[in-house]
Parts: C-alpha cells; sequence; structure tokens
C-alpha cells in the first residue's frame, strides 16, 4: 500500500502535468466549414467547393476559412504576421483531405476551374500532381514558389438560372451582367 506521501506526490506530478497542458498552444488542426454556408473570409462567397477550400488557424484559436487558396495567399496571408500563425490546410484535388498547406505541392493549371478562377489546384503528393499535369498541363509550385506567385485571375463566369451571368472583377467584386429580353418581339 502507497503511504500518503507518495500517493501526494503523484498527484501533485499529475496537477502539474495537467496545468502544464493547459498552458501549451492549442492544438491547430482543420475546422469544420458548413459546406455552401460558411462564408469565405475575404470574397465572402459561401464556400461550396470543397476540392478547393483553404483554412487558416492563428495562434489565439481564431479559424479563418477561404474558397479559394488565391483569397488565402493572394489576399488574406501577406497582411498576417508569420508568428501569429498556427497552421494553415488546404484540401487535396483527390481525396478532399486537408493537407498542412507548407507540406503540399500545388499545380497551376490556366484551364482548371476554381471557385475564384486563380486556377491552382492542391495535392498532398508530388506524384499525384505530376499525374494530374501529364494528363492536364499546368505547373508544379511548392509553398515557397506559391508565396511569389502573381495571382492571374482566369476568367470568371458563374450562370445564374440561364438568364445572365455574375462576373467577378480583380478586388472580389461582384458586376451583374444580366441579359433581358422584352416579351412580345
Amino acid at each position: 500500500m502507497k503511504s500518503y506521501k507518495q500517493v501526494a506526490g503523484l498527484l501533485s506530478v499529475a496537477g502539474l502535468s495537467l496545468a502544464l497542458g493547459a498552458c501549451s498552444s492549442a492544438s491547430a488542426e482543420p475546422f469544420d466549414i458548413k459546406w455552401g454556408e460558411t462564408e469565405c473570409e475575404v470574397c465572402k462567397m459561401k464556400i461550396m467547393d470543397e476540392q478547393f477550400a483553404a483554412e487558416a488557424i492563428m495562434e489565439n484559436e481564431k479559424g479563418y476559412a477561404f474558397d479559394d487558396i488565391g483569397c488565402l495567399m493572394r489576399d488574406w496571408y501577406p497582411e498576417q504576421k508569420e508568428e501569429d500563425i498556427a497552421a494553415m490546410y488546404v484540401k487535396d484535388f483527390n481525396t478532399k483531405d486537408w493537407v498542412e498547406l507548407d507540406e503540399a505541392m500545388f499545380v497551376y493549371d490556366k484551364e482548371s476551374k476554381t471557385p475564384m478562377a486563380y486556377n491552382i489546384l492542391s495535392f498532398a503528393k508530388e506524384a499525384d500532381a505530376e499525374a494530374y499535369m501529364e494528363e492536364n498541363g499546368g505547373e508544379m509550385m511548392d509553398f515557397d514558389q506559391l508565396k511569389d506567385h502573381t495571382w492571374e485571375r482566369g476568367e470568371m463566369k458563374m450562370m445564374m438560372d440561364g438568364e445572365g451571368s455574375m462576373d467577378h472583377n480583380h478586388d472580389g467584386d461582384t458586376e451583374m451582367d444580366m441579359e433581358m429580353e422584352e416579351e412580345g418581339q
């Protein structure tokens, strides 16, 4: 049987371990996005396409969601302090699993269609990025190259009820171009 001192010592060590654990930085795991409801932090569009989503988690545990990696890397990331960011994630184009952004490989393919027309696809494995390029073309990049990317946007048109289109300008603003037919003509 353990003495009172031994039990008290074990409890003290356990308590200290719990206290130290509580002081350590929070786990920066990806958070759940409500597809079709959560808005992109930058362009404010609802995040619909899972395979293009990105996230950033801050040291203070605040999370930010993005519908396109361009919104994260072109508009949000340059305004942040590196030491304030706990983690950033992107979705693997094929599996839709979260991948740490600095460990992913990227393909810039002008012909691909991403939500905000930045046309960057993310892959967990370099081999998957190479396989994509073999079939579709494009240019492979790592995280450092992604930081230096020019972030040109491709053409972006979305049909609305077959009546017109929504064009997004470079600042993420939406301009409506509606074609109206007069009745009786």
